[in-house]
């Protein structure tokens, strides 16, 4: 619970050094300690002050809660905390090693990659099986499967954001949302002028589907069909899991889409011994069902594509045409066989007769939407407004055609189809047939039509809860005319209300004017007060004469043809929740999902020193940076060059930077200059979940995203050049940085291990003032096991880096040749908690040193330094912000005496990313850059927007406070000329 704070008076110690009091904070145990110059002070954010105090409280913790130059707030610590806690009596903590997440509440609905919703706290037993809908933008939407399912304690704010189309969500402050600016965190989002994605398909609540046999044995033995091998389709069909098929068959649901097709725009029949079933439509659609025919257990042929000429009688005309038909083929009689079995009509449909069989009335909800949908796909009418008119919706038609003697069997198919809509609370009917073709023969075909009524609740609930699958332009223009139709239907209410008031206000004595004064908006004009005042009103209002057209809504607010369309923010409101929150972490590379109906998304740093210098590199730049940005996976979703066993990943977490030298990615030397060596033996064995594994495996080699980054720098100045000897920098080389952590693994280490924390904290008694400060005592079962997890990803971390320092070199020996000389000067942690010696008042003691966002700043003579720079004092690498200079220090005696042998990690961010992505433009951070001899590659121009050096403290300054009270020297400042962000 949060503890009450008090005005805040801080005690200068020095110039550079300020303590927060322990009268600041109830239970507070030590004072805060800040370490900022009285410019840096002055900008410091409040909630880094309460933070700082927050972390004196833990039990154990020793003489100070310490903020770096750097420091701002966090989760739990502030970014930049650093805090020493007894090894005996303390507690350790994950906010405390450096952690983040983006939560959504439980009740949040996540659309399912088969059209139904399930509130994302179900899937904790699904996630790895289950894939979600992903926004492709501006093409169309992309199942993905889920890396990583995460629930965690709730964050201190939550928000809710309702559209001006009525959708709503609750998340945390740092969720982000997809808008007109990218991905911008809640925080971030302004009321006025703000738009915003939604999907507006909602499709239907999960039910669990009953396990009622679809298809059995006896059903493919007694198929009516000249098929010999009928044991050889029993076999095949029991090896793919699809006999008996039973109405929980987890491939049931691609076997409906396709038979629902199939029942429109496909044909299916045997040939001898040989099934087939053909597929047409668009190559995009066609390409869809392909992928859920390999789901479904077979193989698709590639898509054909030809020009075909086309001559039809219909009732009105002969009619010819051309066009290019695409099309593809399964060639299998057991799924032919199964296709039958399951009641799809053989051969021409128009010929013969069929109906839908009774097991589909039975299936859930769900189940009923995939056949509609896909079968919608392929026959029902495309939405689209009344010539002439713009605002009203043509009633949407399904056509089908049969022979004469057939139209009775037709009428109850359509019939058939009213009832599954009526399921969904769609209303439909049937209307008279027509003479449409006369066939070569001389047959007569006639055309039965379903239907749909054109209400604006009825559509609404046909295009956001049935919708379409496997026409992507059908499902475009639904989704827009949802969003269209909700806000006509405001603007209906508006203007019905104003109606009534406007008569009773008259009533009541008011004049015109102060009617209009009123009621007047932007659409409510005087000329309709006035009508609806003396005039009387017949007939319910209309839209006014300034709202869009349905066709000028789409070309504003559809986002491509992806679905997706932009709606406006109404409100953002702070809301009070005490449950648990969650969130996912996705495969594709789009990293988003959707809930409900809103598009959601989802570290250390070594140094390498070559023999080039600005001469040598300054002309082929941007080739290299370009080849660096290919060479080494790059941004939010990215994914390793390696392909790694289970068995591999567990010797990466016991192995750090080790494994991935023995396995040819750098050299034994490298090691020797990492701290650790790059390797923290594990204190116990190691216990790492599922989801760790599932999110290490395809990161590992990857430099992530944010304020990750590769720089290829210059040494432009040496402040202390005996140091710089030492660590081998002179003035005009060429050094790289690499910034970047464990990625989604030590993500996932932290997630798994805070709601134990969270329970232990209650177990053994500890009042947390923070619930982000979730902590055990060191000792105990639950502290043990999370510091080993914890050592485990930072060895993921120093292998991580160790391979993207691999192929930097690759890429370097490519442009300069193999004889140039690229060797680590050092790599250092920055999120990371440590068992370390330290002397506290005037006794050694153990402790678990966090820091959190700080690295080690060890001296002279201290064993943990590399024998190469023990003499001098441990390497200190500050990356400076996007195009500005960072710093190579070194760690100083008094650090030890300080801060537990700590300095800063970096420049410290002092602006939002939303508030940059306002005021910048990448495309001219980029240009601004390149001007100042930078060369800057990213996934995308809002990452530099987002990562804007005015958006970063000075780097300058806060290196300089760490100078000046003697926690690390300045040794070099490099400056960056080419930049790869993720």
């Amino acid at each position: 619970m949060q503890q009450k704070e008090k005005m805040l008076e801080l005690t200068r110690v020095t110039d550079y050094i300020w303590d927060i009091p322990v009268t600041y904070m109830d239970k507070m145990r030590v004072p805060g300690r800040l370490f900022l110059s009285r410019r840096l002070l002055k900008g410091l954010e409040s909630e880094t002050l309460r933070q700082t105090a927050n972390v004196a409280t833990l039990p154990g913790i020793q003489k100070y809660s310490m903020a770096m130059p750097d420091a701002h707030p966090g989760y739990g610590f502030p970014i930049g905390g650093v805090a020493a806690l007894d090894a005996e009596e303390g507690v350790i903590s994950p906010g405390g090693v450096g952690f983040d997440i983006n939560c959504l509440s439980g009740d949040a609905e996540i659309l399912h990659e088969h059209g139904y919703t399930i509130p994302i706290r179900e899937f904790d037993t699904r996630w790895n099986s289950d894939r979600i809908k992903c926004m492709n933008f501006g093409i169309k939407p992309k199942n993905t499967e889920i890396d990583a399912f995460m629930e965690l304690p709730t964050r201190e704010r939550m928000y809710r954001i309702t559209t001006m189309s009525g959708e709503s969500i609750k998340a945390s402050a740092e969720h982000p949302l997809y808008t007109t600016d990218g991905m911008v965190r809640i925080k971030d989002l302004q009321n006025q002028n703000q738009r915003i994605a939604v999907f507006p398909f909602k499709g239907v609540e999960y039910e669990v589907p009953g396990s009622n046999v679809i298809v059995d044995e006896d059903d493919v033995r007694h198929l009516d069909i000249n098929q010999k091998n009928m044991e050889q389709t029993i076999t095949e069909l029991k090896k793919r899991s699809l006999l008996p098929l039973t109405a929980d068959n987890e491939r049931l649901p691609y076997l409906l889409k396709i038979i629902g097709y199939v029942m429109g725009d496909g044909t299916v029949y045997f040939t001898g011994n040989k099934g087939t079933i053909w597929f047409y439509g668009m190559p995009d659609d066609l390409e869809e069902i392909r992928l859920d025919v390999e789901r479904s257990g077979f193989t698709p042929s590639r898509i054909y594509s030809r020009i075909r000429d086309h001559e039809i009688d219909t009732y009105y005309s002969k009619v010819t045409f051309t066009r290019e038909e695409h099309s593809f083929k399964v060639t299998s009689s057991s799924l032919t066989a199964l296709l039958f079995c399951m009641g799809l009509p053989p051969g021409n449909k128009t010929t013969q007769e069929y109906l839908l069989p009774d097991w589909i009335f039975g299936l859930s909800l769900w189940q009923k939407r995939l056949l509609l949908a896909s079968f919608f796909g392929a026959e029902l009418s495309s939405p689209a407004t009344m010539t002439g008119h713009g605002y009203n919706f043509y009633a949407p038609i399904l056509s089908m055609n049969k022979r004469e003697k057939l139209i009775q069997n037709a009428e109850e198919f359509l019939d058939q189809i009213a009832k599954l809509l009526a399921d969904f609370g769609v209303k439909s009917s049937r209307i008279g047939e027509r003479e449409e073709y006369t066939s070569k023969n001389g047959e007569i075909s006639y055309r039965l039509r379903l239907q749909i009524n054109n209400t604006a609740d009825n559509l609404i609930k046909l295009w956001s809860r049935v919708g379409f699958e496997y026409n992507q332009k059908r499902r475009h223009l639904a989704n827009a005319a949802v969003v269209y139709l909700r806000k006509k239907e405001q603007i209906l209410n508006e203007r019905e209300h104003a109606a009534v008031e406007a008569v009773r206000m008259r009533e009541s004595g008011k004049t015109l004017s102060e009617i209009c004064s009123t009621l007047q908006s932007t659409h409510v004009n005087k000329r309709f007060i006035e009508r609806s005042i003396y005039g009387g009103r017949r007939t319910p209002a209309r839209v006014s004469a300034n709202f869009q057209t349905y066709d000028e809504f789409l070309s504003e607010s559809a986002i491509g043809t992806s679905g997706m369309v932009w709606d406006s923010i109404e409100s953002i409101e702070e809301i009070e929740y005490e449950d648990f929150v969650y969130d996912f972490m996705v495969q594709s590379k789009h990293h988003n999902f959707v809930a409900n109906s809103f598009v959601v998304s989802n570290c250390g740093v070594r140094v390498i020193r070559t023999d080039l210098t600005e001469k040598d590199v300054r002309p082929k730049i941007r080739a290299l940076i370009d080849a660096l940005f290919h060479n080494v996976p790059t941004g939010v979703g990215a994914k390793s060059k390696l392909r790694v066993s289970d068995s591999e990943l567990r010797d990466v977490f016991y192995d750090g930077a080790k494994w991935a030298v023995d396995h040819g990615y750098g050299v034994s030397e490298d090691l020797e200059h990492c701290e650790e060596n790059g390797r923290i033996k594990l204190p116990g064995d190691l216990k790492v979940s599922e989801k760790v594994m599932k999110r290490g495996k395809p990161q590992l080699g990857t430099l992530g995203s944010g304020n990750h980054f590769l720089e290829v720098q210059c040494v432009r100045e040496i402040y202390d050049s005996e140091i710089a000897d030492a660590f081998g920098i002179h003035k005009g080389d060429i050094t790289v940085m690499i910034h970047c952590g464990s990625r989604g693994a030590g993500h996932q280490i932290c997630t798994d291990h805070l709601r134990v924390l969270e329970k232990a904290a209650k177990k053994y008694g500890i009042e947390l003032v923070d619930r982000q400060l979730a902590c055990a005592p060191v000792q105990s079962t639950e502290g043990k096991e999370y510091f080993t997890a914890m050592c485990a990803g930072a060895n993921y971390a120093w292998a991580n880096r160790q391979m993207i320092t691999h192929w930097v070199r690759e890429t370097f020996h490519r442009f300069f040749g193999d004889d140039i000389t690229m060797d680590l000067v050092y790599d250092v942690a920055h999120n990371v908690a440590k068992l370390e010696e330290h002397v506290i008042d005037g006794r050694a003691k153990m402790v678990y040193v966090h820091r959190k966002g700080a690295t080690r700043a060890f001296p002279a003579g201290h064993p943990d330094v590399p024998k190469a720079y023990r003499s001098v004092g441990q390497p200190v690498l500050i990356p400076g912000s996007m195009g500005t200079p960072s710093y190579i220090l070194c760690g100083m005696k008094r650090a030890m005496e300080l801060t537990f042998g700590s300095a800063c990690h970096g420049a410290g961010r002092i602006g939002s990313r939303k508030a940059a992505k306002r005021k910048y433009k990448g495309n001219n951070i980029e240009k601004e850059l390149l001007a100042k001899g930078i060369t800057v590659k990213a996934t995308h121009p809002s990452v530099l927007a987002e990562e804007a050096p005015a958006v970063y403290k000075s780097s300058n300054e806060v290196v300089d406070v760490m100078h000046q009270v003697g926690v690390a020297c300045k040794v070099a400042q490099v400056i960056p000329i080419g930049v790869a962000k993720g």
